[in-house]
Parts: C-alpha cells; sequence; structure tokens
C-alpha cells in the first residue's frame, strides 16, 4: 500500500502536461471585436470603490472558463476583484504554488490532486466548482461498444492517475469488473500517448481526457463513452485553497463565487460567446475551440458538488489509490461561501428563475 501512495504521490507530477495559454487580461469585451456580446443582465451594473487583486492558477488544456467569462465580460471588475490569471504546465506545479502562498486559488487542477496534498498533510479547501465529466473513451471508428460490459476482454491503455482513469477504474469497480483479470491494462505517463498506441492497434480502447479530444477526433478516432456515462456526474477541476487564506479573506473569496455564478448564467444562455471567449483567452482556432467548449461532454457549473468530493475520496480509496481513512475529507470542503453567494444573488434577482434553479442544484448536491 505505501509503494502504490508513493507511486501516486510521484506521478501526479506529471499530470495534465499541456500547452500554455495567453495571459492578457481585458476587463471588457472591445467595440471592434467579433465577440459575441455576454447576456448583460446578468453582470453586476455598480462597479465598488475598492479592487482587490488576487492570482488564479489554472491548467491551460482543461481551460478556465468561468474565469475567462467573469473577466472578458467585466463581472470580476464589478464584484471588485481583479483576478490575474496565472497558467501552470501541470496540476503539481500549480499547487505547489498555491501552497507556497505565489497563488490565492487554483482552479482547474482536478480533485484527485488537491486530495492527495491533503493526504501529505496540505491543508487545502474545496469551496467551489467548475467541470465535472467531459473526458472521452476513445476507439477507431469501427469499434462497437453497447456498455461497460463491452470492456471485458479488450486491451485499454489509461494514463494513470489522471482524472478520467480514476473514474474508469471506479466504474469497473463498481460493475464488478475485474481489471487484472477481465482486460488486459497498458498504463501510459501521458493521455497524448495513447493516441498512437490506438492508432496502431497495440490498444482497442483509450481512456482519454478533454484536453486531447480535438487531437483524437483528427487522429480518427470516436468517443465510444464519456467519463460521466461511466461514473455519473464525476467531479474533476474545482476552485481550491489554503483553508487558513479562505478563512482570512472570506469576502474575497465570496466575491469570487459571485463572479463564477453569474459567469456559469452567461454561458448557459450565451454559448456562442463562451465559445468566442476560450478561443481568445486559449488561443485557439474556433472550430476546436467551439469542440472543446460545447462538443466535449463537460459539465461546467460553479456549484461545489461536495458529494462529488466525498464520492472522489471513497473511489480513489477503494482503487487502492490512496490510504488515509484517519483524514475526514469533509474538513477541507467549504460550501457555506458559495450558498452564501448565491443567496445574495438570489435576493437580488428574485424573478430569475435561473438562481432558483441552482438554489435547487445546491440542495441534491450538497445536502
Amino acid at each position: 500500500m505505501k509503494k502504490i501512495k508513493l507511486f501516486f504521490a510521484g506521478l501526479i507530477c506529471i499530470a495534465l502536461l499541456l500547452s500554455a495559454c495567453s495571459s492578457n487580461k481585458t476587463s471588457v469585451v472591445p467595440d471592434n471585436t467579433s465577440v459575441t456580446e455576454p447576456n448583460k443582465e446578468a453582470v453586476v451594473t455598480e462597479a465598488p470603490k475598492e479592487i482587490i487583486k488576487m492570482k488564479a492558477g489554472y491548467a491551460p488544456g482543461i481551460g478556465n472558463l468561468l474565469s475567462f467569462i467573469a473577466d472578458d465580460s467585466g463581472i470580476f471588475a464589478k464584484e471588485g476583484i481583479d483576478v490575474e490569471l496565472v497558467p501552470f504546465s501541470n496540476s503539481s506545479d500549480g499547487l505547489n504554488a498555491l501552497n507556497a502562498g505565489k497563488i490565492d486559488i487554483g482552479v482547474s487542477f482536478g480533485t484527485a490532486a488537491p486530495l492527495t496534498f491533503v493526504t501529505q498533510g496540505v491543508d487545502f479547501s474545496f469551496f467551489g466548482g467548475y467541470l465535472s465529466g467531459g473526458h472521452p473513451v476513445l476507439a477507431k471508428a469501427d469499434l462497437e461498444y453497447n456498455s461497460i460490459e463491452d470492456f471485458k476482454g479488450k486491451t485499454v491503455a489509461t494514463a494513470r492517475l489522471y482524472t478520467p482513469d480514476i473514474a474508469w477504474r471506479t466504474a469497473m469497480l463498481n460493475a464488478g469488473i475485474d481489471i487484472e483479470k477481465d482486460l488486459t491494462v497498458i498504463e501510459v505517463k501521458r493521455p497524448a500517448d495513447m493516441l498512437e498506441i490506438i492508432k496502431s492497434g497495440k490498444a482497442d480502447i483509450g481512456i482519454g481526457t478533454g484536453s486531447i479530444y480535438a487531437k483524437a477526433i483528427e487522429s480518427d478516432l470516436k468517443a465510444i463513452t464519456w467519463s460521466n456515462d461511466l461514473l455519473d456526474n464525476h467531479v474533476c477541476c474545482r476552485p481550491v485553497a489554503k483553508t487558513a487564506w479562505i478563512n482570512e479573506n472570506p469576502e474575497l473569496a465570496k466575491a469570487f463565487l459571485r463572479s463564477f455564478i453569474q459567469a456559469e448564467k452567461i454561458y448557459v444562455e450565451n454559448p456562442e460567446y463562451a465559445v468566442d471567449v476560450n478561443a481568445k483567452y486559449l488561443e485557439l482556432d474556433h472550430e476546436l475551440a467551439r469542440i472543446l467548449t460545447l462538443e466535449s461532454n463537460q459539465i461546467i457549473e460553479a456549484d461545489p458538488k461536495s458529494h462529488g468530493i466525498q464520492e472522489m475520496w471513497q473511489g480513489l480509496h477503494d482503487i487502492d489509490y490512496l490510504n488515509s481513512p484517519d483524514i475526514d475529507v469533509n474538513n477541507h470542503i467549504n460550501t457555506l461561501l458559495y450558498k452564501k453567494a448565491l443567496d445574495e444573488l438570489t435576493a437580488e434577482n428574485p424573478n430569475d428563475p435561473f438562481y432558483a434553479k441552482l438554489q435547487t442544484r445546491y440542495s441534491t448536491n450538497n445536502e
């Protein structure tokens, strides 16, 4: 078990090795761009007197769409915060920077990686949501897939320790499928390595990540299912910070969450604008941005989804990736600030069904 834990802690450093993105920031959409105008009703209309600076780290391959929207539309500024978006090539570097106080929060460093840091004595807390699901299970076009039972007898390539790998292994365990006996597993270091393995015929199926989906399509591969079809709405990227920082800066954290909630409203009501924003901030071809934003089965929600974090924690133990039974994961989940932010926005917009829907969702996901 100790070998497994050390193996996990070592390999997590290679997680999410992704391309760099632009760090340029604009607070409003310029008049001379082709970017679709956001839904202005979702933006606070009165700018505060004081602007507080903060730094949010993210992994470019996964992105940080809600922050991009909040920044580009001016929501951050109207909530009183100036958020510097700091890209990191992998989760380990980002979380080490977070622990060292070089950034204030991390947005797209997964769930498993912060939980692993927690087992090493780092006092991180999740306090919001961003991404769930959205990772493709890939194969050649002629492979037929009907259910999870079709994994039996196949050769499966997976990038160990990535979120979809954890979701897949947990789903196999839940379905009573023994991956050591019922199929053959090829473990790779990076999701991109799996594409060549599948194209060469060395593996029938690859457990992919959202960051390689576009390349998979270009390689004539198809998504036979998705990680959140295997494990319903499993969580991925969650906003995380040092617990002490959250306790010392509750209003700042709440302002960030208010911004995320309003950005989600724009994403839902104006998806074309979301595509444009992703293309702009990630410096992507517009068609590629469309695929990543709207066609990758990802669920983008500001809700903390504490039940999902708890399930991920349990799943990591069930598949022997972690062994920390003495740690109460609930001590590292803060849903109070999100609920306060949502209650405020609901009170400010009492006739808006969007916020009423989010209240119901919060109860389902957290209570």
